[in-house]
């Protein structure tokens, strides 16, 4: 508190009676995990046309939603969602539990997910308050205890966005505008520093950045040009070198893992079976 004024975050929050306020970036969406002594009220003025979804990780939250003509009053379980949009204002008054995990997703990187999942149409969420999803909140689960690692939170990030626009998303009849491919130039140079850097964290934001486009255009432009998704590509890449490596068997699985940037090695047994039908170790077996 200063001033006797009280301290909000920018979705209408009281700070001051948060126990856990954490906020990370994954796949380009921006994540909250927000909990404590409920909020006796919110009220955030509108901001953006992003999209904000909620997960509700335990029950016994209670929230009256206050429209211009009318109030709503919902009960939230473990695991129930609630999806709006930043651009109205929104009230609410709070009781019971408050433990909530948050996502914001802005519309160009909701067109970007959309063309992930092969669902160009989708460009906005449909509205749903105090609906059951196991499936998102188990995600969010996953990604809140290893979300420190940048590999798995963009990996874990990615499955959430395109479930939601999987599940949530509202098709339109606007017709796609065309657009072009990367440069010779861009396309010579995000498929160089991917190469060379594979034993590393490779994120879209830092390739785009090298292109100097906003992540966005570079993900549409890298898929129109390669006609796959920059994430694809680069898994691509991973188990092309792996094949390359396990070809010398004095190198263990482990360090084949870590040199083509996989979490580790359970995580490479899955991704290469998921190409091959079989784990790197029954595969190289096989050569002999």
């Amino acid at each position: 508190m200063a001033g006797g004024r009280r301290l909000v975050d920018s979705f209408g929050c009281s700070t001051t009676s948060l126990s856990e306020d954490l906020h990370f970036v994954g796949a380009a969406m921006h994540f909250y995990r927000k909990s404590g002594e409920a909020p006796h009220s919110v009220h955030a003025s509108a901001s953006s046309n992003a999209h904000l979804i909620g997960i509700s990780m335990s029950g016994g939250h209670h929230r009256e939603i206050h429209h211009e003509h009318h109030t709503q009053r919902h009960t939230f379980l473990e695991q129930d969602v609630y999806i709006r949009t930043l651009d109205e204002d929104y009230k609410a008054n709070l009781s019971g539990t408050f433990n909530f995990a948050l996502i914001q997703i802005d519309p160009d990187v909701l067109a970007q997910l959309a063309d992930d999942a092969n669902m160009e149409s989708v460009l906005e969420l449909r509205r749903t308050i105090s609906t059951p999803d196991p499936v998102l909140g188990g995600l969010i689960n996953a990604l809140t205890l290893s979300y420190q690692s940048s590999l798995i939170r963009e990996r874990l990030a990615l499955a959430i966005g395109i479930h939601l626009v999987d599940t949530y998303g509202v098709a339109t009849r606007r017709r796609r505008l065309a657009r072009g491919g990367l440069s010779r130039r861009n396309q010579n140079l995000a498929k160089e520093l991917i190469l060379n850097h594979l034993d590393h964290d490779l994120s879209v934001e830092s390739l785009a950045e090298e292109c100097n486009m906003s992540r966005s255009a570079f993900a549409r432009a890298f898929k129109e040009s390669t006609g796959v998704t920059p994430y694809r590509w680069i898994t691509n890449a991973r188990i092309e070198l792996s094949k390359q490596l396990l070809i010398d068997r004095s190198l263990s699985l482990e360090h084949i893992a870590a040199k083509c940037g996989f979490a580790d090695q359970s995580h490479f047994s899955r991704v290469f079976a998921v190409h091959f039908g079989e784990p790197p170790g029954s595969w190289r077996r096989r050569l002999a």
